[in-house]
């Protein structure tokens, strides 16, 4: 199977499921936003407020660089990945997983987590501009498209999984 990256709005469920899709498919597993706290020694709100979006972007690119040349690998990307083209040259070979969520269902998510830079002030109509904002990036780079709205872990895992495998024969 080709190398898989999940990308999508924060909240949407990427971490979650693209460990679980890797675990079962016994493929290698990385999540951009955990490597950038090892390297940069902070949290993603800091950095993000200490370096400002541009630089912090640029250092996303740079663990972008370190991680994805790996074969047998399910990468989860941060919410911006994909607003940074060159992000996404480096995983054009991958096949890109997209996960949706309502803006409820992530401010639902997300309500009481502190640490993304972008939802300080969190609520559902924040959420819904940050969506439409990012919306035609998103769905211009998804070669698969799940929403996770009242659903398991476990049930869009095994609908990605699903849809890979159709992807991957080219149905």
């Amino acid at each position: 199977m080709k190398n898989i990256a999940f990308i999508g709005m924060m909240g949407s469920g990427k971490t979650v499921t693209a460990r679980l899709v890797a675990e079962k498919l016994g493929m290698c597993f990385a999540d951009i936003d955990d490597c950038m706290v090892a390297r940069l020694g902070m949290p993603i709100s800091v950095a993000f407020i200490t370096f400002g979006e541009k630089v912090f972007r640029g250092y996303e690119h740079d663990v972008m660089c370190e991680v994805v040349w790996q074969d047998n690998f399910v990468v989860s990307c941060g919410g911006g990945v994909p607003l940074f083209k060159p992000n996404m040259d480096l995983i054009e070979k991958f096949v890109k997983v997209r996960l949706t969520a309502s803006p409820q269902t992530i401010y639902l998510r997300t309500k009481d987590d502190f640490s993304r830079p972008l939802l300080k002030d969190n609520s559902p109509k924040k959420i819904a501009e940050i969506i439409a904002e990012r919306e035609s990036v998103y769905s211009a780079y998804a070669d698969i498209t799940v929403n996770t709205d009242d659903k398991s872990v476990e049930e869009v895992a095994n609908e990605v999984i699903a849809a890979l495998e159709k992807f991957e024969k080219g149905d």
